[in-house]
């Protein structure tokens, strides 16, 4: 029976020393999210709450590959103010101990293309329309929390020491018909009326 407890504590010790890492997954006046077409800068996100998104996503410390990432689940909205997003403070991280060192990068879309970054890229690759981009990547963010030995400060996703740049979604429109598809369908379009005759 003192086997077991002694199990169960020492069980209850390393998970709480696992607690999930804490960020503010927020940016700030000097990291606003632009909007861009055909490389023109349209200045920054609108005002209109809940018209964009932004999801965090991680990957072992030093990735420089954004391919590499994965999603942490974190799903951000636009705030009234221009350029700006919150996600939240204080904000727990799965996949990110407290303590722990992870790369990020935060990805953005316009939310008529999907509730998370994966079906927005299909999307948005698609044709559908709309916005969509990602930040650059921080290397070596230390996610807050409690380690289990002390509690280590909640950092901001953007800052000098994380992402120090804001970043531009970039607007895909909608597909027109190319002159190629045009053009064979104007010519079975004459072989149908000459055939009538």
């Amino acid at each position: 029976m003192k086997k077991i407890l002694i199990t169960l504590s020492l069980a209850a010790i390393v998970s709480s020393s696992q607690a999930q890492g804490l960020i503010n997954f927020f940016n700030s006046a000097s990291t606003l999210v632009t909007l861009s077409s055909n490389s023109v800068n349209l200045g920054s996100t609108p005002t209109t709450l809940g018209q964009f998104r932004y999801e965090l996503f991680i990957a072992p410390a030093g990735t420089a590959n954004s391919a590499l990432f994965t999603s942490a689940g974190n799903i951000a909205t636009n705030q009234a103010s221009a350029g700006r997003f919150t996600g939240g403070a204080n904000a727990s991280v799965a996949g990110a101990p407290a303590g722990s060192t992870r790369a990020i990068l935060v990805r953005g879309w316009s939310t008529g293309l999907g509730a998370n970054y994966s079906s927005a890229l299909v999307n948005y690759n698609q044709g559908l329309g709309g916005f969509l981009g990602e930040s650059a990547i921080a290397p070596n963010f230390i996610f807050g929390g409690f380690d289990g030995v002390a509690t280590l400060p909640t950092l901001p996703a953007f800052s000098g020491t994380a992402i120090s740049t804001g970043f531009s979604l970039v607007y895909a429109p909608v597909p027109e018909p190319s002159s190629m598809a045009l053009a064979g369908l104007g010519a079975a379009s004459l072989l149908i009326f000459r055939r009538k005759k």
